[in-house]
């Protein structure tokens, strides 16, 4: 039976962020119900034979990750049912990793106990800064008091695995800003951080403000300098970075972001959903009104040998790990060298990767430039 990680997004929030550009709707409460109705006859369409085989015989589920949105921003109950009709479907390993995405505001111990009650052994927290100026100048709904007191019921409630996503590269935000976020955040001793560079994505608030120069982002060197001081402190407090934004703790990597590293299989349900089975790629329409009048499995593709090449490429040189090139030989018949000496040769030369024990693995100063090398190397391809 093929592992299969399942993915189950929830596009309701209470306001959305200046910087976010993914299929989330405020104000939409009226449409819980009938939103987990869609997602529960999704379910049962995968339930049957299917043309990638009867799920119950062909996988079993490693990890489920519930994203959005803000999926605790609705009712537990709507959470657990998801979970059970999965359960449903298709076998789960004993030990499956079951994530869900919050925010600080939206959480109550009553809710947190709920979760744990249906299943959820992961919590992903939106913290993103503890710096109140900060989080009001994002749009976030909580304030840096709501993290802590989050992390608090979190663990009373059961969670021993718990994320904190932070940003940096934020307008107006300074070096001592990130660094005391970074020690505020090793201080509630959860097992995961997430560090990501502020992108801003074109058409939200933030794009806006930037493109009028009432926001003004860091400089690329700064943007490195926090990147950097991010590593030497997670390391310091014994975070082990196992990817360009993640660092855990020995044992707490995040199964379910490995599985899309690693080009595993996952099924998407939901709108914006995205799925990767059997070298199929397909995805769910990003409107919600789309999604509730009965759109699914958007743009199927079978997957070309030059597909996966780059995928894999681009994927895999996102972790410390690396591009394993016995695997790369094994699936495309040839080795990842061949034709391409003098471009290796020369980000070596450059100190943007490495190569040994059978992996090439990007440098920290080949992953402040990752698509650059990932550029190099596919244009040898």
């Amino acid at each position: 039976m093929k592992p299969l990680s399942l993915y189950i997004h929830v596009p309701f929030c209470a306001r959305k962020c200046a910087y976010c550009d993914f299929a989330s709707y405020p104000g939409r409460e009226t449409d819980w119900r009938r939103y987990f109705d869609e997602i529960a006859t999704e379910i049962r369409l995968w339930s049957g034979e299917t043309d990638f085989g009867l799920l119950s015989e062909r996988y079993r589920v490693i990890s489920m990750f519930i994203g959005g949105g803000t999926p605790t921003l609705v009712d537990a109950g709507y959470i657990g049912r998801v979970i059970d009709a999965c359960r449903a479907i298709v076998p789960f390993e004993a030990d499956a990793e079951i994530t869900i995405e919050g925010n600080p505001g939206t959480l109550t111990p009553e809710k947190l106990a709920a979760f744990r009650r249906a299943g959820v052994n992961r919590l992903s927290l939106g913290a993103q800064s503890f710096d109140d100026g900060l989080l009001r100048s994002l749009g976030r709904i909580h304030t840096a008091a709501q993290i802590g007191q989050a992390v608090t019921m979190a663990r009373d409630a059961g969670f021993d695995s718990i994320n904190l996503d932070l940003m940096y590269a934020l307008p107006g935000q300074g070096m001592n800003q990130w660094k005391d976020t970074l020690d505020a955040a090793i201080a509630l001793g959860v097992e995961h951080i997430s560090a990501y560079s502020l992108i801003v994505e074109p058409g939200t608030p933030m794009a806006a403000r930037v493109a009028s120069g009432t926001a003004i982002v860091p400089e690329d060197d700064a943007v490195n300098a926090m990147q950097r001081e991010a590593i030497d402190r997670l390391l310091a407090a014994g975070y082990r970075r196992y990817e360009i934004s993640n660092y855990a703790r020995p044992g707490f990597e995040c199964r379910h972001n490995l599985v899309y590293w690693n080009r595993g299989d996952y099924l998407g349900l939901g709108c914006a959903a995205h799925s990767l089975m059997g070298g199929r790629r397909f995805h769910n329409p990003d409107s919600l009104d789309e999604y509730l009048s009965g759109g699914r499995r958007l743009d199927e593709a079978v997957l070309t040998p030059q597909d996966e090449m780059e995928e894999t490429l681009m994927l895999s040189t996102r972790t410390v790990r690396g591009l394993d090139l016995t695997a790369w030989a094994r699936a495309f018949g040839t080795s990842f060298a061949r034709g391409r000496e003098r471009v290796l040769d020369r980000l070596e030369n450059g100190g943007l990767i490495e190569t040994g024990d059978g992996f090439l693995r990007l440098t920290m100063r080949g992953m402040e430039v990752q698509d650059a090398v990932v550029l190099e190397l596919m244009g040898e391809m």
